[in-house]
């Protein structure tokens, strides 16, 4: 009983000295949490957001958001945890970038060629890693540096540390096994379609929200038919689903379309659980390493 009561006390104290690594999917409206054990799941949760400290995959109460996600992980018995985190697709822009590229880029030449939608002015992130499926290609992320900034701030005041940051089509990526087809990612404030080819991104589309079902089915079909005059009408889609979106959401798609739809998500096993294909792709990063 001594030695059990002891243990019970040395619990909390070893998880401030040896954090663990839990992987986090950032949304508007959710936020996912996962921990791995080897390459298996050892403990899922997810936390709901009050409207308003999130928008756009960027915090807006910092301050708030940072207590209610550092007492959630204190509780959920993960305090001061080394964080990978993965934002939403929305935030970032993600571009194809052919031959040898430097790590970091900032230039405003360089800046200019990717065509980036925000002002000219913006300070931007701009990070590229390689494709194992592409040799010779990379493929590039673009972030506001100050949507970046607010995020690093939220961690260090949740007394969290912060690893990685990665953006969803490039955890999605990473749960592809194919070299060729389609993409398809639902977030609850933005999908967007990829082409593949050869392992790598050729082509982009941004589409609406799951919520937004006729929309969706629209553009979509739009998007496949624009490419029906270079390639054959697909027969199946690999789509990845955000945590944050209900468990039904690929089921909800599938209604509508002709073709058949993948779900990629190699770690969910119960229906009613929620997607975790994001994170999946998220850890896959480290665990390839």
């Amino acid at each position: 009983m001594v030695l059990a009561g002891v243990q019970e006390r040395l619990g909390p104290l070893q998880a401030w000295l040896f954090p663990q690594r839990v992987y986090l999917e950032l949304q508007d409206q959710a936020i996912t949490a996962m921990v791995l054990s080897g390459r298996g799941l050892s403990w899922v949760d997810q936390l709901s957001l009050p409207p308003g400290l999130c928008a756009g995959g960027r915090p807006v109460s910092g301050s708030a958001l940072a207590d209610l996600l550092g007492d959630w992980l204190v509780q959920c018995g993960y305090p001061g945890a080394r964080i990978w985190a993965v934002l939403p697709g929305s935030a970032c822009e993600l571009r194809l970038l052919q031959g040898s590229a430097p790590e970091r880029m900032a230039m405003p030449k360089e800046l200019e060629a990717l065509r980036l939608p925000w002002p000219p002015e913006t300070a931007v992130d701009l990070l590229s890693s390689p494709l194992p499926s592409s040799p010779g290609s990379r493929v590039s992320v673009a972030v506001e540096s100050a949507l970046l900034e607010d995020w690093i701030e939220v961690f260090a005041d949740a007394g969290l540390g912060l690893d990685a940051l990665e953006a969803a089509p490039v955890c999605a990526l990473r749960c592809v096994e194919g070299q060729k087809g389609w993409l398809l990612g639902l977030e609850p404030e933005q999908s967007w379609l990829l082409r593949l080819e050869r392992g790598a991104p050729i082509w982009q589309w941004r589409l609406p929200p799951l919520e937004e079902l006729e929309a969706l089915q629209s553009e979509l079909n739009q998007c496949l038919s624009y490419w029906q005059s270079q390639a054959p009408q697909p027969r199946s889609m690999d789509v990845v689903v955000s945590a944050a979106l209900p468990a039904s959401a690929l089921e909800t798609l599938q209604s509508c379309l002709p073709l058949e739809l993948n779900g990629l998500d190699p770690l969910r096993s119960d229906p009613a659980q929620w997607s975790l294909g994001l994170l999946w792709g998220l850890a896959a990063a480290e665990l390839e390493r």
